[in-house]
């Protein structure tokens, strides 16, 4: 019985191509769980697993183990069903999420799960990716060209807490400008990425979208991060939502939409502070205070008719001028 917990602990310490460990480490991880061997016996063990286990040897002395780059992964005790249908779900919605080098180290694990699904084809199992699905409430767009190499060095560096230097274009602009970016985090609006980052050695926050470096370059300086800076914090106040202005805060709303167009803001409110009131005639009278932000115009804009803006008064002013704009544009057309 040692000896088949030895090899188990064996193959478990065993990386993956290219990352490679020698019989001294092996021996050394061993003893400091209570398996004390030689490294002669070492050496012959893994032999011998490399007959039936997909291991391979750098053929130098002292030789290099590693698994192969495409073998399946090991474990003890095996993926059961669960554990496969929560692979599955992870790749499916939060591969976009995690960095590159994360995902690679779990393609093993993506793939055993994939094949043992197969197997259960036809079983409630098998078929559960089908029947969840996420949609976008927003009008659906093409996501931008974001080039492999630049999304994979992002992710690196927010990853291992490490600047990388990328050519950037500003938006309206065609000449990039290099650039030495500390990322602090990563935001996904669908179907852009942004980038929260601070340049150089500067402090003040800067979105950037991925999609428009053209390259990006790996440094081994560590990033700069302002103090106290919090990215939950940073999206609280509105900063991804555009603000109208630099500085601007929340604005206390206060609207009337028609029944039809508000009736789900009474099961998912605005705010935790939203306060409703129903007429006789069915118009729903909704105060809450939101960041004072254009995504909150264009969100209102599309409601149409079927909202009104009372207050604040300036926002109700800026209403009434993009309608009369707006009467004038299609009062032009028909002229």
């Amino acid at each position: 019985m040692d000896t088949l917990l030895r090899q188990w602990l064996m193959l478990r310490m065993i990386p993956r191509h290219p990352r490679k460990i020698s019989t001294a480490d092996i021996e050394t991880r061993l003893a400091a769980e209570g398996f004390g061997t030689t490294r002669r016996t070492i050496q012959r063990d893994l032999d011998k697993l490399s007959t039936k286990f997909q291991l391979c040897s750098d053929g130098n002395k002292p030789a290099g183990w590693s698994w192969q780059a495409d073998a399946e992964a090991f474990d003890v005790p095996g993926m059961d069903t669960t554990a496969a249908l929560t692979f599955r779900m992870v790749e499916t919605f939060l591969a976009p999420l995690l960095p590159r080098t994360c995902i690679a180290s779990l393609q093993p694990q993506m793939q055993r799960a994939k094949n043992i699904l197969a197997q259960l084809e036809g079983q409630a199992p098998a078929s559960w990716p089908d029947k969840v699905k996420t949609i976008s409430r927003s009008q659906p767009l093409l996501a931008p060209e974001l080039p492999a190499e630049v999304l994979e060095v992002a992710y690196e560096a927010l990853f291992r807490d490490r600047r990388f230097c990328g050519a950037y274009r500003n938006r309206e602009e065609t000449d990039y400008r290099d650039y030495v970016v500390n990322p602090l985090g990563l935001v996904i609006a669908e179907p852009v990425v942004y980038l929260v980052a601070t340049l150089w050695d500067y402090t003040d926050i800067r979105v950037l979208a991925l999609h428009r470096f053209k390259s990006a370059e790996l440094l081994e300086d560590p990033v700069t991060r302002p103090v106290g800076f919090d990215l939950d914090a940073y999206l609280q106040q509105g900063e991804m939502m555009l603000p109208v202005s630099p500085g601007a805060k929340t604005i206390r709303l206060v609207v009337e939409f028609a029944r039809d167009a508000g009736y789900h803001l009474l099961e998912s409110p605005l705010s935790t502070d939203q306060q409703t009131t129903t007429s006789e005639e069915g118009f729903i009278r909704l105060e809450a205070t939101v960041p004072d932000t254009l995504q909150l115009r264009w969100w209102l804009l599309g409601f149409g008719d079927g909202v009104e803006v009372l207050a604040p008064a300036s926002l109700r002013e800026e209403f009434k001028t993009m309608i009369r704009s707006m009467s004038e544009l299609y009062a032009e057309e028909d002229s």
